[in-house]
Formats: C-alpha cells, structure tokens, sequence
C-alpha cells in the first residue's frame, strides 16, 4: 500500500470522526458560545462549482466572492447529485442510508440540525424552498417548517403538490398561510425582503437564518435585472447575477447592524447544474450534472465567512461536504446535539491547525423519486471518492483526475502499482460502510395537485 487512507485521526469508519468532532465541541465550544455567532446559511438551487466567479466561473459574482474574500473558500466542496438527497443529508447530520425515504420526505423525529439550533436559543427563519414536507405518492408524514424548529417561514411548495410558480407571480407559504402574489411580485425579492426583515426585528439576539434559494433552479427565467434576456443561457446568467444580488443585500443588512464580525455565513450549492447549461470554468466547458453521481453533479461551491473567528482569503483544498454542516455549526455555538453525526467539524481546518479532513467521502445516492422517475436517466448508486478515484459498489473503479467524465473503466488486469493500490484502497473502504443494497423504487398512482390559492384581490388584473 503506498499511503492510502493513513492519515492521523481520520481513519477507517466513523468513531474517529465522531470522537473528534465532540471533543471539539466540549473543547473550542465553551469559549465560542460566551458571545454566540448569528448564523446565515444559504443553500443555492442547482448550482456547481463552476457558476461561481471565484471558482474560475464565466458569471459575474462579486458579491459571493467577497465571501471568498473574507472567509474561506472550500476548492473540493461536495453535495448530492439533487437536492432532497443533499437538504436532508445537511439537516440529518448523517449518511443518506441511515435517514432517507423518499424525494421529498425527512423524517419529523429526526433531532436534525435547525432542532439543535432552536434548542440552543436562537431565533430562526427558513426562506425559499422547502420540499420535505412529506412525498404524498410514498406516504409517511413529513418535515413542515415548525416540525424543523423554525419560529418563521416563507418557503415555496410547502408540500410537493402545492405546486404554484417559484418566480413571476409565485404561490408561497408564509407562517402557515398561502397564498398566490400578484403578477409583477418575483419570489426571490420576497424572500430576501422577508429576511432583511427579520434580521432587522432580531439583530439584538441570536439568530439563524435558513435561506433555500430557488434560484439558479429551472425554468429558465427573467429576473427584474434581466427582463431582455431570450435563451436559456441568457436567462441562467441573468438568475446568477440576480442570486449573488440578493446575498450582497444580506450582507449589507448584516453591515448596517454592525454584525459582520460576529456572523457566520456559508454558501453551498446543493447540487451541480442543470445539464442544459454549460458553462465556462477557467475557460474549459463544463456541462451540468444535475442528477449524475459524476463530478460535474457533486461538485459544488463551498464558501464559509465568520470574520471575527476564521481567517480571510484562504483557499483549503482537501475534501468537504454537506455532512460537516452540522457538526461545525454544533461547535461554533458551543453546544453538543449528543447524537452521533457523520460529518466532521471543519473549524480546525478552516483556521490551519490541522491540514487534512478525511480520506475519502461516501454517497448511498438513492433519491426513491416514484413511478414518475422509474427507470429514467436518474439512477440510484453507492460510490466513494476523493480527489483522484471513484469507486461504485457494482465494481467501476475510474481515475477521476483524468478522466471527470468517467468514460474510460479501468480495468483490474490493467492496473499499475499505484492503481492497484488505490482500489484495493477504496474497494475496502466501501465495504466496510455496511450501507445495505439500495431499495426497491416505489411504485405508485401518480399525485394530485393541489388547488392553488387566487391571486390577492389588491392585485392589478
């Protein structure tokens, strides 16, 4: 073996990790929590690495980038290939075999993270997508807004058959009560006033601010910026330019209350782009990968600002993921959940007292979508990865690095020294996760949508 996997306190399974992560939390907490830090997490719709200016992308995204400027920019950030997977991976804490349903679903006795911050005294919003609040077609009852912990919400499709427009003229759920807004109302400016709004009534305590961006989502669409754009590419770029707006409006919200120092804000994407953009990183074409387990569908931005505690315009480059969520927050507000997370506590990384976080991440990328998604171009895989090797439990073993697009499987009978090094590697580890097969898909009679609420009588016909 030439070094795989034999990093300090990183090793074989989750106990190490685990370990680390709560003697963190006693540790680094109890100085951290004396003046606990706001936390604004946003979680970008269908957004991979490459849309991001900072990342070598083609769209103009100051604002973001600054956040990059001032914190720290994750270069191996890593979600789900589609968002119910990723949303309930973060809010979980832990591997998808180990809490996932179905799309659409999370479980409502799950201790999930916005829980843990309630209970550690925090006021808190969730605004923009929800989409976990049961799967009719599956059964089973789901996650609302309030099951979660928040005290506030405005989200769109509070329930997968509360359809309603996600843009223009949008169907929304604010505190329990939806209703449909007038034609000229875009809901990506309601939620970011909605937040404003609340950080303006809680500046004086603590408060966490859950900001599921419908944007960069499809359908392609004009924003009130981009009212001239035609295709879809141009219509991607105006949603891109809108999306970084509205956090720069977030961030001078937070600036004119004088609470930048003190606030944790993280960006991530939640999957990679829809396949019909490509877009340009480092001037090198890049298709999306929305719903692929490819690279292109992993690979995400990941950008964590907290000026007062982490240092600025740093750049970390070894393997993170939205499992880590949880566990960082737990130790930047200085409480332990006392549940036992997968994910690790990236602050120690952040700041450069230690130089590497794992060997490797795990997906059971299963997302159970229904008879309307049965044997389509979504399909369910186990695999595990790092910077350089993939590995899928039917055995596909590819090099990565090389060859992104995995379109050449190595062959065992084929491999060098250093190949067969690095599957005997990943082939144990993947064993050793004990995920259990992926499920039977679900079949079932389809869903019906529900009644949408009429435009408010104020509305101009």
């Amino acid at each position: 073996m030439r070094g795989y996997f034999k990093r300090p306190n990183f090793e074989v399974g989750g106990v190490q990790i685990v370990t680390l992560l709560l003697f963190t939390i006693l540790a680094v907490g109890c100085t951290e929590a004396e003046s606990p830090p706001n936390i604004v997490l946003i979680l970008a719709d269908d957004i991979g690495v490459e849309t991001i200016n900072a990342y070598g992308g083609e769209y103009v995204t100051p604002h973001i980038n600054s956040l990059a400027e001032n914190g720290v920019r994750f270069d191996q950030g890593h979600a789900t290939p589609v968002c119910t997977t990723t949303r309930t991976r973060l809010l979980a804490g832990t591997y998808n075999f180990k809490h996932y349903d179905a799309f659409g679903h999370l479980n409502p006795d799950l201790y999930m993270l916005t829980r843990f911050i309630k209970d550690s005294g925090y006021a808190s919003v969730v605004v923009g997508k929800w989409q976990l609040a049961g799967n009719m077609e599956y059964g089973g009852k789901g996650t609302f807004p309030w099951d979660a912990g928040f005290d506030e919400h405005l989200v769109w499709q509070l329930k997968r058959n509360l359809k309603g427009s996600r843009y223009w003229q949008p169907t929304l759920t604010e505190n329990g009560l939806t209703k449909t807004y007038c034609k000229d109302d875009f809901a990506p400016t309601l939620f970011k006033d909605y937040v404003l709004d609340f950080i303006d009534r809680k500046k004086d305590e603590p408060f966490f601010v859950y900001y599921n961006s419908v944007l960069a989502h499809d359908p392609w669409t004009t924003t009130p910026d981009s009212l001239e754009a035609k295709n879809p590419k141009e219509k991607f770029a105006g949603m891109m330019g809108y999306l970084d707006k509205m956090v720069g409006e977030v961030l001078a919200k937070l600036e004119a209350h004088d609470l930048t120092e003190n606030t944790i804000i993280w960006f991530i994407g939640d999957n990679g782009t829809h396949p019909q953009i490509t877009s340009l990183r480092h001037g090198k074409p890049i298709i999306g990968g929305k719903w692929i387990t490819k690279t292109s569908g992993t690979h995400v931005p990941y950008i964590l600002q907290w000026k007062g505690s982490l240092p600025q315009g740093v750049v970390r480059d070894d393997l993170v993921e939205v499992l880590d969520v949880y566990p960082t927050l737990a130790s930047a507000v200085g409480k332990n959940p006392r549940i036992e997370l997968d994910g690790i506590d990236l602050l120690p990384y952040a700041r450069g007292n230690i130089n590497r976080t794992r060997n490797w991440i795990f997906m059971h990328y299963d997302p159970q979508w229904g008879s309307d998604y049965f044997n389509t171009f979504m399909p369910a895989a186990r695999f595990i990865f790092d910077q350089n090797w993939k590995y899928y439990g039917d055995g596909r073993f590819y090099n990565t690095s090389k060859d992104p697009l995995e379109k050449v499987e190595l062959i065992p009978d084929e491999f060098d020294g250093e190949t067969m090094d690095a599957y005997r590697a990943f082939s144990e580890q993947f064993h050793s996760m004990k995920s259990g097969p992926l499920k039977t898909p679900y079949m079932n009679g389809g869903l019906t949508a529900l009644k949408l609420p009429e435009p408010t009588e104020d509305c101009e016909n």
